[in-house]
């Protein structure tokens, strides 16, 4: 790469205290005023709804009858200009004002007692003749133009770790949304986000101004109020949801929601017995004000491990919202992918967060492994941030509003001066789950909507894919799509930086609108029943070991064979293995030590799968001994595939491989498939399955889909339901975003467990996607590659230019492969009262020199700093002792 550098002097950045808290439930006032054109303001008034031994606001919010989405806030003060030099003392006689100062001989500053008498007098005097000019003084919103947004004063900020998870020298210590990168650009403002929930609390200090205007509705009781229709952490929920989503920032109290100037509508969809309304009443709830509102978000979905989605009348709310919203760019739909992951549920299974319209959201702890109740599915497309049992009181749960005082969910009352604290959970008493990561989510949608209106629901879902990143490499179940782009089963394509999706969306060109192709199969098959088996071979082995049933375990899957290799018996495995293992698998007896461990210890010893047989005890609370095959819990992230086998099998495969060094062991999946074969080309977005069976029991089957290029998405796996089917059933998922769709697709159906069969009779596949012309298959359009490379030899995953962003990136980018599109140039940015963040557009695998000095001619190599794409930053003492240059070269 060329050397570049820039030099920047230290610039202070100031921080603008928000306003005062007004009232959610008032009426609104138009006022006219001149400036020195006739403009006109709606006005929140308050008088009527404040509280026992409230004083009025000293600011009042008004929106501008200009078409502007921005409030503004007027004050007490007048400001007066005339067309000629006045009587000011006659002019004011009888009025209810006072000259404060003269700015010119015509110009000058009034004084009114209260803000309402300056609204009053200001639209008087703007119908003299002799005024040019007549309105209250005017507070109005403005973006400070760094790269990073100062520390802001709310009281509990430190706490919201994931906003920012950093330690006191700046370096990032864990998992967060990355939002003071996104806030000198925008806070959400002009974006209205509705929380679909239990109802929100009106008078919440760090809520109230956010619901000023927005379209709330009780869906429920139309007459009523949408706040709570009762106390106690369940009503708290929705409350809880909003704050994490748009709580006021920079007010001084509480916290800052990720979206903080967004406004936010409460809409109540459960009855006072915590019952969803009806079908009827949440299809006019989806389509409800879908001009006025831009992204609904819902923390709620079925429970348990059977497959149910919306009824026909939310479809087609659903179906308006996205088709007629937003004038035709569609409602962004946020749904929490659901907390049942201990029972072996999956979201693809919910059909609420599994609808490619929506945004289906997982939920990850601190350090970003995914929760232990977030329920996994391919049809999830990002995760957040949530709290999670098992760890210090810091992470059990969201710090985020609650019902005013000890009504909700923390009963607990503080002295001062953290009295406020009753207002809020956190800790403990925090607020976890998907309920909570969605709304992060929500929040990141509003400031990308903010960012860049003109975006379509389409967009906003691949912003958000572009931005994410992942934080637990250590998941085996995180692999790279044909496109480049890492994606799980977990979290989707992972946890969205919102500085980097506020960067993407204000330049994001909109896609071009999708088509589908739909292929079906009604031929009828037989699932082989029982089908994962672990096979021997080799001289001597008997016949009764040749196939031995299993039991998969929940973290990798066989379901490509093994290769055929040694079986070593390495005990009960409670500690490391000291055997070399590599070229070999492990039998590993049951006892002692937990599964996960033992599978463990023989991956780091090298073995590239294990087999657990089960002793003879068994367990008074768990699995039995003897023969009984026991499904594995707690090794989803295992390094290697493992297996279950009996006891009896299990003894007798530690005796022959004591005295027979020529038996091979082998896992083996036994599956019907079926294979389309897709001629066009598109550039695949979601992909959707819909399956019918006659199987009895829904629970022994596993169904997968395997990419042309190779992605496998895990539609479903083998868990306790006892229904039958899937009856009829349609699986999506993301994970082949931006591949090819041009090739054979398979899909594959195995029974995993002995004893009930069933067969398939109808299998459809969908893929929805852009249409190109991709002779190659790679999912880059032949047009664009020879216009940008004049050949077909560069692949999606190539980076010709070095910035960072793979040709399959800078194709829906609309950018340049060729040309590095983010300028090389520094931002110093003040992070907090000790320290100041310099940073500049990195690239991973980079090195980066960091010079400074007072004398530009002669600067000193103070670090240097490996590469962070899309942004590289390094922390410095702040105030520095004396003016101070900064220079960073990009070293080769």
């Amino acid at each position: 790469m060329k050397l570049s550098f820039c030099c920047l002097i230290l610039i202070l950045l100031g921080v603008i205290g928000g306003a005062s808290q007004g009232q959610c439930s008032s009426a609104i006032t138009r006022f006219q005023f001149r400036n020195p054109r006739h403009v006109a303001y709606q006005v929140q008034d308050e008088r009527s709804s404040l509280r026992p031994n409230s004083s009025p606001s000293e600011w009042l919010v008004a929106w501008p009858e200009d078409g502007s989405t921005n409030y503004v806030e007027l004050g007490r003060r007048v400001v007066l200009q005339l067309k000629s030099a006045p009587d000011l003392g006659k002019l004011l006689k009888a009025r209810s004002l006072r000259p404060l100062r003269a700015i010119t001989p015509t110009l000058f500053i009034l004084e009114a007692d209260d803000i309402w008498t300056a609204l009053a007098e200001s639209q008087l005097l703007a119908l003299l003749p002799e005024v040019l000019a007549s309105h209250p003084v005017i507070r109005q919103a403005a973006a400070l133009h760094g790269a990073y947004s100062y520390t802001p004063n709310d009281q509990f900020f430190s706490t919201q770790w994931y906003l920012e998870h950093r330690n006191a020298k700046g370096a990032q210590t864990g998992v967060d949304l990355n939002v003071r990168a996104a806030w000198p650009y925008t806070q959400g403002r002009g974006v209205t986000l509705a929380v679909a929930d239990v109802g929100v609390e009106l008078t919440h200090p760090d809520l109230e101004r956010r619901l000023m205007g927005g379209p709330s509705f009780n869906f429920n009781n139309p007459v009523a109020s949408a706040a709570p229709g009762g106390s106690g952490s369940t009503w708290a929920h929705g409350t809880e949801v909003a704050g994490l989503a748009v709580a006021e920032a920079n007010n001084g109290i509480g916290m800052a929601g990720v979206a903080p100037q967004a406004q936010l509508a409460s809409w109540v969809i459960f009855t006072t017995n915590q019952h969803l309304v009806s079908d009827e009443q949440l299809m006019e709830m989806y389509q409800f004000s879908s001009n006025t509102v831009s992204i609904q978000n819902h923390s709620w979905g079925k429970s348990g491990l059977n497959q149910r989605g919306p009824s026909l009348l939310e479809k087609i709310g659903i179906a308006n919202a996205i088709s007629l919203g937003r004038e035709g760019r569609g409602v962004v739909m946020i749904r929490s992918a659901g907390n049942d992951r201990g029972l072996g549920a999956n979201a693809g299974d919910d059909g609420y967060p599994s609808d490619p319209r929506a945004i289906g959201v997982g939920a990850v702890r601190f350090d970003g492994r995914v929760t232990t109740y977030s329920e996994p599915g391919a049809c999830l497309l990002v995760a957040a941030p949530s709290g999670d049992t098992g760890f210090s009181n810091t992470f059990f749960g969201l710090f985020t509003t609650d019902l005013v005082g000890t009504r909700g969910a923390n009963p607990v009352s503080y002295f001062p001066p953290y009295q406020s604290l009753s207002d809020y959970v956190f800790d403990a008493l925090g607020f976890s789950g998907t309920s909570a990561s969605a709304p992060l989510i929500s929040g990141v949608a509003a400031l990308i909507l903010s960012a860049n209106t003109n975006l379509t629901y389409r967009d906003v879902q691949q912003i958000l894919i572009h931005s994410s990143r992942h934080f637990d490499f250590a998941d085996p179940d995180l692999t790279t799509n044909g496109a480049g782009f890492l994606v799980s089963h977990n979290q989707g394509f992972g946890v969205p930086d919102a500085g980097w999706a506020v960067a993407l969306a204000r330049t994001w060109p909109n896609r071009p609108a999708m088509t589908n192709i739909t292929v079906v199969s009604t031929h009828q098959a037989a699932i082989p029943d029982d089908g994962l088996h672990l096979w021997l071979s080799g001289g001597g082995v008997p016949q009764g070991l040749n196939s031995v049933p299993t039991l998969s375990g929940t973290g990798p899957h066989p379901d490509l064979p093994t290769l055929s290799l040694p079986l070593v018996d390495v005990g009960l495995a409670t500690n490391s293995i000291p055997i070399d293992l590599r070229g070999k698998a492990a039998l590993i007896m049951r006892g002692v030590n937990n599964y996960s461990e033992k599978i463990a210890f023989a991956g780091q010893a090298g073995a590239a799968f294990a087999v657990i047989y089960n002793n003879t005890t068994g367990s008074s609370n768990g699995c039995p001994g003897g023969d009984e095959l026991c499904l594995m819990a707690g090794t989803d992230f295992t390094p290697i595939p493992a297996v279950f086998i009996g006891n009896t099998n299990g003894d007798a495969i530690r005796m022959l491989i004591q005295t027979n060094t020529e038996a091979r062991a082998q896992l083996r999946l036994n599956s019907t498939n079926y294979i389309f074969a897709i001629t066009n080309t598109l550039i695949c977005e979601h992909v959707g399955v819909r399956v019918m069976t006659d199987h009895p029991l829904r629970g022994d089957i596993r169904i997968t889909l395997l990419s042309p290029q190779g992605t496998r998405s895990v539609l479903q796996a083998y868990n306790a339901d006892t229904s039958p089917g899937p009856v009829d059933w349609t699986y999506y998922s993301t994970h082949h975003f931006y591949e090819s769709s041009a090739g054979n697709w398979t899909v594959s159906f195995s029974d995993e467990f002995a004893g009930s069969v069933g067969s398939v009779h109808y299998v459809a596949l969908t893929i929805e996607g852009v249409p190109i012309v991709d002779t190659d298959g790679d999912g880059l359009d032949d047009g664009w590659e020879m216009a940008h490379f004049g050949t077909l030899a560069f692949g999606p995953r190539d980076d010709p230019d070095g910035d960072g962003y793979s040709n399959a990136r800078e194709q829906i980018m609309g950018t340049d492969p060729k040309v590095r599109d983010v300028p090389f140039a520094l931002d110093l940015s003040r992070w907090n009262r000790n320290l100041a963040r310099l940073s500049w557009s990195g690239v991973t695998n980079q090195n980066y020199e960091v010079w400074a000095g007072t004398n530009v001619t002669k600067l000193l190599l103070l670090t240097n700093v490996p590469g962070n794409f899309p942004v590289t930053e390094w922390f410095t003492t702040y105030p520095r002792p004396a003016r101070q240059f900064f220079q960073v070269r990009a070293k080769p």
